[in-house]
């Protein structure tokens, strides 16, 4: 275990310390550079039980072909536990294909995106398409963020989870396809807790296997080995060899890391980025952590809404592309969206004007609010 202030050194093209990794998920890393060499590594950094057992889990049922769920809080790194199953797994000379759902909104891109259409069958759709499902026969396809899944594409995904066939939109003609769904989410899905926007028959399907992924803070030191791990990457990237302060990895331990893994990277990163020394001191990056998970999050959001009133966005750039990129979450949009609506009296016309969007994106920008479920309370 790495003691504090300690640096280690990378090796050769960027080789990573055995020490950081456990045994199990150094053999990911191998078969991840054996599938994808070092462009493509899945380095699942951390020794503790939590993740351990986690790792253990995946490894027994990776050879299955049932669907899998996977569980975590944004940021835990659900996407490389997708990837750690399909390599463990005897698909893994076939393809990975990742679908971010809640990249489509409308209905029938979803459907074309999942399953593929025919030439003709919807406005735009000029020109055959293949789906992700045929595109990831004989693997694994990877759909993170199930839970905003369209309605309009759940039956479907029902339907090839139960027979292993589809039909392309405006097609007759069913396909069938050999592939393993791995779904992802961070929202709360369960017997009791669907709402009206999840199928409760797809959840039950999906959810034939279940691995919850443990947030960053329940996870012991690991903290302490991805800070290394990070340092490593960027002294092997930019020649510079830095290492935080004791002050510093105090500042780190006490903080609850609300954003997980990937909230980690970017704090490390910017503080190595921002420190004039060798040594890290918490100037370099403690605004980005001297605040609990809530103002950490309405910082974000702060910032967001700050653009749009200063005309340096619209809400497409600002919060959209942010929500889909889960830099922003649920609440947060929420909350925008109320912080506007209370400047306009409630008019959601007028908070068009305000969020910078022209009349004709009306039904576009009220379409996402109700497909993400992010209207807040009258």
């Amino acid at each position: 275990m790495p003691m504090m202030g300690t640096r280690y050194h990378p090796g050769r093209e960027g080789e990573i310390d055995p020490r950081f990794l456990g045994p199990l998920a150094a053999r990911i890393l191998e078969l991840s550079r054996e599938r994808w060499d070092h462009s493509g590594e899945v380095a699942i950094v951390g020794r503790s039980r939590r993740l351990e057992a986690v790792l253990e889990k995946a490894s027994r049922v990776a050879d299955f072909d049932e669907p899998i769920l996977l569980t975590g809080e944004s940021g835990v790194g659900k996407d490389s536990l997708a990837q750690a199953i399909y390599l463990l797994g005897s698909r893994r000379e076939g393809p990975f294909v990742t679908v971010n759902c809640p990249q489509f909104q409308d209905g029938n891109l979803t459907v074309s995106e999942l399953f593929g259409h025919k030439r003709g069958s919807f406005t735009g759709a000029v020109a055959d398409r293949k789906g992700c499902f045929e595109e990831a026969d004989g693997g694994v396809i990877f759909l993170d963020e199930i839970g905003d899944l369209h309605m309009g594409a759940q039956l479907m995904l029902l339907r090839a989870l139960s027979s292993g066939e589809f039909t392309p939109l405006g097609s007759n003609q069913p396909r069938r396809v050999n592939v393993r769904v791995i779904a992802a989410t961070n929202r709360t899905l369960s017997a009791t807790g669907l709402g009206e926007h999840f199928r409760g028959d797809l959840f039950f399907r999906l959810r034939y296997f279940h691995l919850h992924q443990p947030p960053l803070r329940e996870r012991g030191d690991d903290w302490l080995l991805l800070v290394n791990f990070i340092l490593d990457r960027l002294q092997y990237r930019h020649g510079i060899a830095k290492s935080f302060s004791e002050q510093s990895l105090q500042m780190m331990r006490a903080y609850s890391w609300p954003g997980n893994v990937r909230e980690l990277f970017g704090v490390v990163t910017s503080g190595y980025a921002l420190s004039s020394g060798e040594v890290i001191e918490p100037e370099a990056f403690s605004s980005l952590i001297e605040m609990d998970g809530n103002h950490m999050a309405r910082r974000v959001e702060d910032s967001a809404i700050r653009q749009m009133a200063l005309n340096q966005g619209d809400f497409w750039s600002t919060i959209h592309q942010r929500y889909m990129e889960r830099d922003l979450n649920r609440d947060q949009v929420k909350s925008a969206v109320a912080w506007g609506l209370t400047r306009v009296n409630g008019s959601y016309r007028r908070l068009l004007k305000l969020f910078g969007l022209p009349d004709k994106d009306y039904q576009r920008f009220m379409d996402f609010l109700r497909h993400h479920k992010l209207k807040p309370p009258a």
